[in-house]
């Protein structure tokens, strides 16, 4: 006998369809709820930690450039840090790793290639070509491009009635295998080839030891390491991509507060032994000087090296201000003195004829010269690039085989 609709017999089966429906909606909504709720909390959490550790792009400079502002910054300055803020981002370049990405300001101008403008030169055939490299302290940072020491160079020439073409191939925080790296790819593929090649280190050099607990690697040598070593597994499927997320970071953040927390990959920097770190740093720094003046011989052009004044090694009589930024750099990097210190003492004791020790040239100044450790204000680099014009005048002046024979003199 068949059922009808109204039959106890189906009515009983259909209770339960009904009920279990009933339940699934139920939790259906009660889990949209919770999902949603869960989302909200962490977005929240993740709006918090990056408000909490918003990622800081600016240049390490920006203490010393904050309380200059704070104290005497003018309408002029401010501007020019503005620029320095939209030009202060770096795309990859082969070997040498990063350089400044193109950027067109009233200030400050950087080209195509990553180079930045100088002025007061003249490119022609007639004109000699230099070649300056080095770090942010040739590169300029501080100072608009009227006022780098490459313009200020170039300016010298130019009333002397004798202009010249000078190319400012410096980025920041490069090393010296950077730059001798860099100065091999422009040799490589620049149809003008240099008359003289001026390197301007020093500060970078004992910096990355210091950061790194080794000599010979560029700046920041460990943060790349640690993202190429662990390149691999972020190409795999998985949950590594939590890692970038802003609460993941803020969690570690907070676990690195903790006194049971060790970290193996931390800086070195409290136990480095800088006697023997710095040997090395002059050691790799002889040999880039040796490859150089080989590639000087080849392709006919006279090598020149200078170590740049440094707040931490010189014997200026510090002004307030320079002493407080010194104090700054200080407490963001403890135990840097002492390897400042340690690599200079050993970079003055090179008995080589094309290197010269600036570190004592603005000693007897009495005004604030330093915004930073190694940066100078227009004051400041006025001063180093009439020195570095008379020793760019004196080796173009010294006869080419003398210079040859003088330069492979070691002073190991």
């Amino acid at each position: 006998m068949p059922l009808t609709q109204d039959d106890p017999r189906l009515q009983s089966r259909q209770l339960p369809t009904t009920l279990y429906w009933n339940l699934l909606k139920k939790f259906a909504v009660r889990l949209c709820v919770a999902v949603t709720l869960g989302v909200v909390v962490l977005a929240a959490v993740e709006f918090y930690s990056y408000w909490r550790y918003r990622p800081n792009d600016r240049d390490a400079l920006e203490p010393a450039v904050k309380l200059d502002l704070d104290q005497t910054g003018t309408p002029a300055d401010r501007e020019y840090w503005r620029e320095f803020d939209q030009a202060n981002k770096v795309t990859y370049h082969q070997y040498v790793l990063w350089r400044r990405a193109p950027y067109h300001g009233e200030l400050l101008s950087i080209d195509q290639d990553g180079v930045r403008r100088t002025l007061n030169t003249q490119c022609d055939a007639k004109t000699p070509t230099l070649w300056m490299f080095g770090d942010s302290v040739m590169w300029g940072s501080g100072t608009p491009d009227a006022e780098t020491i490459p313009s200020f160079i170039a300016e010298d020439y130019r009333k002397t009635g004798q202009p010249v073409c000078i190319v400012n191939y410096a980025e920041k925080g490069w090393s010296n295998t950077q730059e001798m790296l860099e100065l091999i790819e422009q040799l490589k593929h620049s149809i003008r080839r240099p008359d003289i090649v001026l390197f301007y280190d020093g500060g970078t050099e004992a910096f990355t030891a210091y950061q790194a607990g080794r000599a010979d690697v560029h700046s920041n040598y460990n943060s790349f390491k640690r993202f190429l070593d662990g390149w691999g597994d972020t190409q795999k499927a998985g949950f590594a991509y939590f890692r970038q997320t802003n609460t993941y970071r803020l969690l570690d953040r907070i676990g690195a507060k903790t006194p049971f927390h060790r970290d193996p990959q931390a800086e070195p920097t409290s136990r480095l032994n800088t006697s023997v770190l710095s040997a090395e740093v002059m050691e790799n720094y002889l040999q880039n000087m040796d490859i150089v003046n080989l590639l000087a011989k080849q392709y006919g052009f006279r090598a020149i090296f200078a170590w740049y004044p440094n707040l931490a090694v010189g014997h200026k009589e510090l002004t307030p201000y320079e002493q407080q930024v010194l104090h700054l750099e200080y407490e963001k990097f403890p135990h840097l003195g002492e390897m400042y210190k340690a690599v200079y003492e050993r970079g003055s004791e090179i008995k080589r004829a094309n290197f010269y020790d600036l570190s004592d040239c603005v000693d007897d100044q009495k005004i604030t010269l330093y915004r930073g450790i190694s940066h100078m204000r227009s004051e400041g680099d006025r001063i180093v690039a009439d020195r570095l014009f008379q020793i760019l005048k004196s080796e173009a002046d010294r006869p080419a085989s003398t210079a040859s024979a003088l330069s492979s003199i070691q002073g190991k």
